[in-house]
């Protein structure tokens, strides 16, 4: 009799087992879908740190810095009776190309925000001035009376632009103005992103 109720009891707790094991208390296909729906998360974070590192390595870069050309000696740019587009041929630095000193011609490359400043000197009897144009339109100027009507022979300008991929800037010679250049490099024109938007 013993034995029987021994196998009985046995049967009884080894059906409650099984049955634990075919229904559990806890719900293991609601957390399989929660690991997976972390996992598509941490794959999606991933790859936003994948782009912004990319991001970040691809930024542009540009600035340059130039001179007008007095290498060869002093020289004369006017006067004329007309403006003049002024060609800055000696580079000091032209990081991303983007300053063509063949033509005097600043193209942006990106959209942003640029920085740009020019400086003049002429200490001839004629008056000098300079101007600054986006896509042929007047930005900023910078002009100096002859020499005997004040004491000063240099000036200069600075801005910071918005600008579309594809702009240009650059600087013309005020017409019936004259600009001097030696090997002091003191006509200089330079410009540098600030920051792409």
């Amino acid at each position: 009799m013993k034995l029987a109720t021994s196998v009985v009891v046995l049967v009884c707790v080894g059906v409650a087992q099984t049955h634990d094991l075919m229904s559990p208390t806890l719900d293991i296909i609601g957390e399989l879908q929660k690991i997976k729906t972390m996992e598509n998360k941490l794959n999606a974070l991933h790859e936003e740190v994948r782009e912004l590192k990319s991001k970040n390595e691809e930024r542009v870069k540009v600035a340059f810095s130039a001179s007008l050309s007095g290498s060869s000696g002093p020289r004369y740019y006017g006067p004329s009776p007309e403006a003049t587009t002024l060609v800055y041929e000696n580079t000091f630095t032209n990081i991303g190309n983007a300053y063509d000193t063949n033509t005097g011609i600043f193209t942006a490359p990106v959209k942003g925000v640029y920085f740009f400043i020019f400086v003049v000197f002429n200490p001839d009897e004629e008056a000098t001035g300079v101007r600054l144009l986006k896509n042929g339109i007047l930005v900023a100027s910078a002009s100096d009376n002859p020499p005997g009507h004040d004491s000063e022979d240099t000036t200069g300008n600075s801005v910071s632009l918005l600008l579309e991929r594809g702009d240009r800037i650059y600087l013309q010679l005020i017409e019936k103005r004259r600009i001097y250049t030696d090997n002091w490099k003191r006509n200089t024109f330079s410009g540098h992103l600030l920051f792409a938007v």
